[in-house]
């Protein structure tokens, strides 16, 4: 390990970081220096806004190595956000891990597009109960229970680790009206329910594309929350077929899709008779999003 800077004979935070974020930056890391210090926070407690405040500091010796093993998985190719533990996601900052994906700003836009819809449907009045299918670390049906105005959430999923980390997620946000988790695949976990809203983002990479992925994603990330069979649309064309029989009349099913398989997804949802379907593009401007109301 090369070792760190010295100011007047003594090691500093800051020579510290600048020596890692130097490594990262060489490997081709995006914000190196605020990698650097976001890996000493997560370790030494407070934010990175913090860590350089104390960079005329001598760094805590029991901090420097886990902190240089914590830089190595990083130079490794590993995701920031599983080696920090943690990933943002509209209001809320949740902990990941290799069991679920990480948190994408994409699906931002799909929790943004249900809250517009049940603004626009039931104003101030409450807007009755949300399904989150496939819910990972949780971060769809969290953000709805945080920022809406429903009045319980159902978050299934059929990883018991997912659940797992979606629990200590519920656990660590605190939400003001009940999330459930459910474990079962697709809608079955909802016998019984009727829904204002069902939500997901689920699988949609086919196989044949998963080696197209950057390696950080398809080394690290579960394959079974990306890849879907039937050349990406299995799992979507599963909720089209399946979500009616879970919905209360002008509910709403709201999915994340493949921006290249829009089409077939809008043609499958007619033929599924789904009447009001639209599709709605993302940030980035493309075709991201499919919102079905039952009628």
């Amino acid at each position: 390990m090369p070792p760190s800077e010295a100011v007047g004979g003594i090691t500093t935070l800051g020579a510290l970081l600048d020596e890692a974020a130097g490594r990262l930056r060489a490997a081709g890391a995006p914000d190196a220096r605020r990698q650097a210090a976001l890996l000493w926070s997560v370790l030494a407690g407070g934010t990175p806004g913090d860590v350089w405040l104390r960079r005329d500091l001598e760094p805590a010796a029991s901090v420097e190595g886990p902190f240089q093993a914590l830089v190595g998985r990083l130079l490794a190719g590993e995701p920031l956000a599983y080696v920090a533990g943690t990933a943002g996601f509209r209001t809320l900052e949740l902990t990941v891990d290799r069991r679920v994906l990480i948190p994408r700003p994409e699906t931002e836009g799909l929790v943004a597009l249900v809250l517009e819809w049940g603004d626009r449907t039931f104003g101030d009045g409450p807007w009755g109960v949300a399904a989150d299918i496939g819910t990972g670390s949780g971060c769809i049906g969290l953000s709805l229970a945080v920022e809406g105005r429903f009045e319980r959430i159902v978050a299934t999923d059929v990883s018991d680790g997912a659940i797992a980390v979606a629990s200590a997620n519920r656990d660590r946000v605190g939400p003001a009206v009940p999330v459930e988790f459910r474990r079962g695949a697709f809608l079955a976990p909802l016998a019984g329910e009727r829904c204002t809203a069902i939500v997901a983002n689920p699988p949609y990479v086919a196989e044949a594309e998963l080696a197209e992925l950057t390696a950080g994603v398809r080394d690290h990330e579960p394959p079974e929350a990306l890849v879907s069979a039937e050349g990406g649309l299995y799992h979507v064309r599963r909720l089209l077929e399946e979500a009616r029989d879970h919905l209360k009349p002008g509910g709403v099913l709201a999915v994340e899709i493949d921006s290249r398989r829009a089409l077939p997804v809008a043609e499958h949802a007619r033929a599924a008779g789904w009447r009001r379907a639209a599709v709605h593009r993302d940030l980035y401007g493309r075709d991201r999003y499919l919102l079905a109301t039952k009628e």
